[in-house]
């Protein structure tokens, strides 16, 4: 089971990655979560040891295929949750962002 902050970086990784198919460097993902390179290097470790993505200095991250087939799950997660909350409990579109992140 990912913690909520590993399930954000998997997500922000498959999005700049296109799909998971391309590498991205650490100041992207950074720049992205508007965190410290210091931060995403910490994560990248933890998420390497769970074997949800590889990680070659200099060339960035990639996602394996465990950490795409996870992040595809988050995301399917995250929007069946928006559209509960729009078709079932009648929230507007703009505001069901950050209920269905938690």
């Amino acid at each position: 089971m990912l913690r909520y902050n590993e399930e954000n970086y998997l997500k922000v990784i498959y999005y700049l990655a296109e799909g998971g198919t391309k590498a991205v460097l650490t100041n992207e993902i950074a720049d992205s979560m508007s965190t410290k390179a210091a931060s995403v290097t910490d994560m990248i470790k933890k998420l390497s040891n769970k074997n949800f993505i590889s990680y070659e200095k200099y060339y960035g991250v990639k996602m394996t295929k465990q950490g795409k087939s996870e992040a595809l799950a988050i995301i399917r997660k995250h929007r069946l949750w928006e559209t509960l909350l729009v078709k079932k409990l009648n929230f507007d579109w703009d505001e069901v962002q950050e209920i269905a992140e938690q």
